[in-house]
């Protein structure tokens, strides 16, 4: 079915219904566009409509049959959780000034969670610990001082502590090329074991697959990141769990009993984009003058110096005087490009790391977390990894569903269970370790990244060495083929490095063309 772009309208209630969408739901023009961007996620969306304000026809290919890449909402599970890309803060400039562009509203969740932090239990082994008992208990492999720290936060205090500069915002800078090492080498470096690593960097891991995988300078990175937008990520760690240390008393950021919770800071900006974060990209296709192919997934690209060709799996050919590239690495590694990019960014395509993320999102028939008198949240070791109460509800405290996360070794795990297998497991180990839930979940939605042959993973990953021998080879324009997505940010990371690469990649073009 063709149809007009101007005919191409969707609201966020029916937002869901363009999977359903052929591979020609945007009409074809006549005559080759000046510039293929092959993606549509917020990178290649922005790069577009950048691209038209300035005068150039361009057509959109899309591999998925939906918009958004890694921007991602079910919007049939209840309170329309994230997928991929959860939120966005005081310093994500260029999200929020493209939602104002775009027409859609950012909803400040920061109120709600600051009036939700008392945190999730910790399940180690199967057993349940309470913060106030963890400093002494059997299970706890930190020493010293260290023993006073929550799983979740003993590696950002080593980070904290001992991350050997201070230039964060420069974490790219051959001046640091030294550190481009392992986590795994940074920690053992400060006196870590293995079993601290195991529990404190890998379990729940925000970057990799495990220590060994990641640059320290990765970390940095995301450090950086963080501190930039400390006020709104200061109550939560590194991989999402709330940011307590143990001790008798409520910790800080868990209100007592009886004790009203804190309000949010003045300005503090944990935002999303109302009724789904997807709807930003969805309210970006709208405004495209020209066409967005859907199901039109990109299996070659030829370049020369003054024009491009682009060849997809359905057989179609289009030709253009540019193309500029979304896609990861991580799939990008199996398109043909002719010629080949320079040795340095061909080795870059074929081997940057990501991370694997397996979502599976959970629906309770009641909320038997009131029966059995512990949070809904949990933060574990075992095939549950980190369990989020999404509270997005009428009132603040209305639990609508349970996400819960598998990252690194976790998601690989589950991964090769197969979906359905993988679906028995969560829910069975749910019941395990939570017996008040037993018959009460349903698993509304789920997804793996990594098994996403669209994405092949989560976000880009340097791993160790990486840094010093590819970073800057990375978004380096190849004769008329140009790169963008947030794997080619320096500055920013997610939905921010997204926008910030088509930024940068949309002067390239306008340079070129």
């Amino acid at each position: 079915m063709a149809m007009n772009r101007r005919e191409f309208v969707v609201s966020s209630a029916v937002s869901a219904a363009v999977a359903g969408l052929s591979s020609t739901a945007y009409s074809a023009g006549s005559g080759d566009p000046d510039v293929i961007v092959i993606g549509a996620g917020l990178s290649g969306l922005e790069t577009a409509l950048t691209l038209e304000e300035n005068g150039l026809k361009v057509l959109v290919l899309e591999g998925r049959n939906r918009v958004g890449g890694r921007v991602f909402t079910l919007f049939d599970v209840p309170g329309h959780p994230e997928v991929g890309g959860n939120t966005i803060a005081n310093a994500y400039g260029r999200c929020i000034a493209a939602a104002a562009r775009n027409k859609v509203e950012i909803v400040n969740l920061a109120p709600r969670l600051f009036a939700n932090r008392a945190g999730q239990e910790l399940f180690i082994g199967g057993e349940r610990i309470s913060l106030k008992d963890w400093v002494n208990h059997p299970r706890n492999p930190f020493a010293g001082e260290q023993r006073k720290l929550a799983p979740w936060a003993w590696a950002d205090d080593l980070f904290k502590k001992h991350m050997p500069f201070r230039d964060l915002e420069n974490w790219h800078d051959a001046a640091h090329a030294q550190y481009d090492i392992s986590v795994h080498e940074f920690l053992t470096s400060h006196g870590a074991t293995d079993a601290m690593i195991k529990l404190g960097f890998d379990t729940n891991i925000a970057y990799g697959t495990t220590s060994h995988d990641v640059s320290l300078l990765q970390q940095a990175f995301a450090d950086h990141w963080q501190t930039v937008n400390r006020g709104a990520i200061a109550a939560f760690s590194r991989t999402g769990a709330s940011n307590q240390t143990p001790a008798a008393t409520p910790p800080q950021g868990a209100p007592g009993p009886g004790v009203a919770a804190p309000a949010a800071p003045p300005g503090l900006l944990v935002g999303a984009f109302k009724g789904g974060n997807q709807n930003l990209p969805i309210a970006m296709a709208k405004r495209l003058k020209g066409d967005l192919l859907l199901n039109s997934r990109v299996s070659a690209i030829e370049v020369d110096a003054g024009s491009a060709k682009v060849t997809c799996s359905n057989g179609k050919v289009y030709r253009a005087k540019a193309v500029v590239c979304s896609m990861p690495f991580s799939t990008l590694r199996h398109v043909a490009i002719d010629p080949l990019p320079e040795p340095v960014q061909h080795k870059a395509i074929q081997t940057l790391g990501y991370i694997p993320i397996t979502q599976f999102h959970l629906v309770a028939k009641k909320p038997f977390w009131l029966d059995d008198g512990m949070s809904p949240s949990m933060w574990t070791d075992g095939p549950l990894g980190l369990v989020l109460a999404q509270k997005f509800g009428k009132t603040d405290d209305e639990v609508t569903s349970l996400t819960v996360w598998a990252r690194g070794l976790n998601a690989l795990y589950v991964d090769r269970l197969g979906m359905e297998d993988a679906k028995r497991l969560i829910v069975a180990e749910f019941e395990r370790l939570r017996p008040a839930s037993k018959g009460l979940l349903t698993v509304a939605g789920a997804h793996s990244w990594a098994a996403d042959p669209f994405a092949a993973g989560d976000w880009a990953i340097f791993q160790p060495g990486q840094v010093r021998e590819l970073r800057a080879a990375i978004a380096k324009p190849h004769q008329r083929l140009f790169f963008c997505g947030e794997h080619t940010s320096v500055g920013s990371r997610g939905m921010e490095g997204a926008f910030e690469s088509a930024e940068r990649v949309s002067l390239e073009v306008l340079g070129a063309v």
